[in-house]
């Protein structure tokens, strides 16, 4: 079983998973964890190793908001660990995708979440026009 642990500025991963929760039910696998203003990447840093570790599970996938932030930053101070990857730009279609494959390895699901999230991206009246021609 694969933990998800989604990281962001402000409350955007909090608003995501009760969004997701409101489709799929409470996840007792998903954690969040919001930057606080103020808040150095220490702490960001200990409130990421306290949640791995309350999830009790063999491995660990942290979706944060955007590439270089502080979220990004202090989740690739765990790199170093085999069983944890990260995947950046976390949306909404990404997440609602992958719960069924929390079953599945790190590898697998880390695959998916990146698909799901960048097929989640569309431009409707490109897509649109595109049917028309």
């Amino acid at each position: 079983m694969v933990g998800i642990i989604a990281i962001s500025h402000g409350s955007y991963a909090k608003a995501l998973i009760n969004s997701v929760e409101m489709i799929y039910g409470k996840q007792e696998k998903i954690r969040t964890i919001c930057l606080e203003v103020d808040k150095s990447i220490e702490s960001l840093k200990d409130k990421i190793d306290r949640t791995i570790e309350e999830l009790n599970v063999d491995e660990v996938l942290m979706l944060v908001d955007i590439l270089g932030g502080t979220p990004y930053n202090a989740a690739c101070l765990f790199m170093d660990r085999k069983n944890v990857n990260i995947i950046t730009g976390m949306n909404m279609p990404m997440i609602l995708e992958i719960i069924p494959y929390m079953v599945q390895d790190l590898e697998k699901i880390s695959s998916l979440a990146e698909h799901f999230g960048q097929n989640g991206v569309i431009n409707i009246r490109q897509r649109y026009n595109d049917i028309q021609k």
